[in-house]
Order: structure tokens, then sequence, then C-alpha cells
């Protein structure tokens, strides 16, 4: 990212108005990340806050201001109800935009209004973090930052006898559209054209939106590590250690992708003694289960279901591997939470966790074949198992790379965003 020289750069607090609309500082993935930003922007601006209410996180959030009173003088937040859901994207698409699209359009009315009373200086949308809906605050006469931005990536197809014909076929439907909205969404392209500051999530999205709209973004991981719990601290493991402790997380549907991680487990020879903790629950989950015992692996298998965010994050820290195999991501919280617990991570190289793991903290399987991934996640899988050495290696690198994506670093990194876009927008307003 190209810094502005010292004498450029905004020294006072500026007023930000910004929609979350999904936001709780005790969960992860959307909702954990829009808190994140939230609580770490907060310490360099003052923010008004426009979230989603849902799961509780209204209290959640009254909790974390009891606990952090400065945080109540630095943001100030608006809760607008959201009758959309993940459930209801699922089933049906059409209904689950429509509201959230509604969602938004209350959202910019209260910004509107917001704005009159207080005259803010910069207008950011910040989650869902999905491209589809960048919802209406472009249309403020205000500096205005998009990001970051995600939902680019698609399922690779290739991988059909994992998914399923059912979803095979949703998700090749998803891709044509996912194509389509890129280039002709009316909404996507109007915001777009009015950021002064841009953000995407991931390489791919960089990469798409620069190929086929010709706009520029910097690029930023969209989650970070949890924020409410310290790092591990490195532990030392040993070839004696047994059995090797294996972990994994994720919603239990077809994208998600288990079975590579069951039947490349499956494959692993009899000398290697292992367990896995499975987490999450789903549309998959009785299928899954059934396809453990069919491969003979049902009673090294552990499922925990759905259990709270400290609980989830102790069961991963207990880990010597942490296993993901999902096709379609944006940046999963959960690999963060394996970084900041100092455990190597092996994924496929797809979306955002193929920008966050490097071959300091785990290993990255390429997008091949169906067959041969499986088979290379468990080359990976005995590789580690039999070389504590190098477990223990991409350990340490593990909690050295979650320096990397700290909170206070991704905030400084997003100042710097506000910055530029607040300098853009002087210059054409000087333009006239």
């Amino acid at each position: 990212m190209t810094r502005m020289p010292e004498k450029d750069r905004t020294k006072r607090r500026l007023k930000v108005i910004i929609v979350a609309a999904a936001a709780h500082p005790e969960k992860g993935s959307e909702p954990g990340l829009g808190w994140g930003w939230i609580e770490a922007l907060s310490k360099h601006h003052d923010l008004w806050v426009i979230a989603g209410e849902r799961e509780g996180n209204r209290e959640a959030i009254e909790r974390r201001f009891i606990e952090f009173p400065d945080l109540r003088e630095r943001v100030q937040i608006y809760f607008i109800p959201r009758p959309d859901g993940p459930r209801i994207e699922e089933i049906v698409p059409l209904l689950y935009y429509r509201t959230y699209r509604k969602w938004h359009q209350k959202a910019f009315a209260l910004a509107t209004e917001l704005h009159k009373e207080i005259g803010f200086d910069l207008a950011h949308q910040l989650n869902m973090t999905g491209y589809r809906e960048p919802g209406y605050l472009w249309r403020l006469d205000l500096p205005f930052v998009w990001g970051p931005v995600g939902g680019t990536a698609n399922v690779p197809l290739r991988f059909a006898s994992i998914l399923g014909m059912q979803q095979f076929l949703y998700h090749a439907a998803k891709i044509t559209v996912n194509e389509l909205q890129l280039r002709f969404h009316g909404r996507v392209r109007q915001a777009i054209s009015r950021c002064d500051g841009f953000v995407t999530s991931t390489t791919d999205g960089h990469d798409k939106f620069l190929r086929i709209l010709g706009k520029d973004s910097i690029m930023m991981n969209d989650n970070g590590p949890p924020f409410t719990r310290p790092a591990f601290q490195p532990r030392n493991v040993n070839q004696s250690k047994v059995p090797l402790r294996l972990a994994w997380s994720g919603l239990h549907i077809s994208r998600k992708a288990l079975p590579i991680v069951l039947k490349a487990l499956a494959l692993l020879p009899s000398t290697i003694e292992w367990h896995i903790d499975i987490l999450g629950h789903g549309a998959m989950t009785a299928k899954w289960k059934r396809m453990a015992c069919n491969l003979r692996i049902g009673e090294r298998c552990s499922w925990h279901g759905w259990v709270d965010k400290n609980k989830a994050i102790d069961i991963v820290s207990s880990a010597d591997l942490f296993l993901f195999s999902s096709l379609h991501e944006s940046t999963p919280a959960v690999i963060f939470e394996a970084l900041s617990q100092g455990v190597p991570v092996i994924c496929i190289n797809h979306c955002g966790q193929g920008d966050v793991i490097t071959e300091e903290c785990g290993i990255k399987i390429p997008v091949t074949s169906c067959r041969q991934v499986i088979k290379d996640f468990a080359q990976a899988i005995h590789h580690l198992a039999t070389n504590p050495e190098e477990r223990n290696r991409l350990g340490e690198g593990a909690l050295k790379r979650i320096g990397e994506f700290s909170w206070e670093r991704k905030a400084e990194a997003m100042v710097e965003v506000y910055e530029t876009a607040t300098h853009h927008w002087n210059n054409k307003s000087a333009r006239g």
C-alpha cells in the first residue's frame, strides 16, 4: 500500500458512519469480524454504527460496553432488526437478498437522518462482505469507503463427487449468476464508481474487480484473530504423544467438504494413530457420520456439534493439526483461531485461506482433481504426523503469522484508506 506523506495525514478524529449488517463480540465469522473492525477502528475515530439486530448481539455489545466503558464513548450504535438469515439464503436466495436489501434501505434512511444531525466526515459500508449487496451509503455526500469486499470466489466444479448432484447443479448455476452480477449489477457498479476507498478481502476478489470492472483496490483480509482471548503460547510436541490430535470446524453443508478429510484419513497407514474432533452441525451431519462409519474410521471421530466460541477454541487449541477442507469461503475465522493457538493448518489453496496460510505455518493443497486433493491431504497429514520437529516449526510460525493479522494492524491499514479516501474526496470537491 502506498503511504501518504506524513504532512498530508489526517490528524483529527473523524466522525464516521458505518453500516455493519452483522456485528457480535462473542461470535466468529461475519458477526465477529464486524465487531472486530468496529472496536479496532474506534481507537482512531469516533463511530456511529448501524448494525443488524440478531442472535442476541445487542445484549452482547452491551456487556462489552460494561466491560470497557471507554468503548461507549467512541461508538454510538443503532440497531435495526434483520429478518433474513443464512438458512433463508440457503433455501431461497432471492428472498434472502430481497429482505436484506430492504434492511439496507432502512439503514440508509437512518444514516441520512443522523448525517443531518451530526455531520459525518466519512461513510463506510463494512459488512456483510459479499459484494452483491453494497447498501446505499454511497449516495451520501461524503467520502465513501467500501470493504473489505468478498464473495467473488466460486466452488471448483471438479469436486462434483464431493458436492453431490443437487449441490453441483446449484453451484454451477451460482457461478453463472456470479459472473453476470460482477459485470452487470447496477448498484454494485454505482457503488464502485463512487468509492473513494475500495478494499477487497482476497486476491481473487482484487484480481476479478480489476479485470472485469477495471477497479483497483487495497487487498486486506476481512477477518482476524479472536480478540476476546489471549494468544496461546508455543508448545513442544514429541513423537511419543499419541494419538495425533486433529480438528475440523464448520457448518455441515456440502461446500465445506468434510468428506475430503474423512477419505484422506481413511488412507493413512495403520501405524499412524490419530483422533479427530469435528465441530459444527448442519444438513450433512447424518450423512457424514455414516460416511465415517463406512470408511471404518467412525470410532476415531468425535462429533461435538455446536459449542460456544471459547469451547470451540479450547478444542482447536488441543489439536496438533487443524484441517480445513472448504471449497468456498471469504477468509474463515476458524483459520485465525487455529493460528492464534499455535496450531498448524492444512487447507486447500483457495479463497481467503490461500492468502493467509504460508509454508511457515501450514501446508496448502493445490486445487487439482478431487482424487488428487484427497491423496495430497493424506500425504500432508502423514508427513506432519511423523515429523514432530516440523509440527513444532509450523506451530511457532503460526503464532508469528497471526501477529500479521492483528486487529491493531488492520485498523491502522484501514485508517490509511480513510485518509486516502478523504484526500481523494477533497480533491474532487476542489475540482468542482
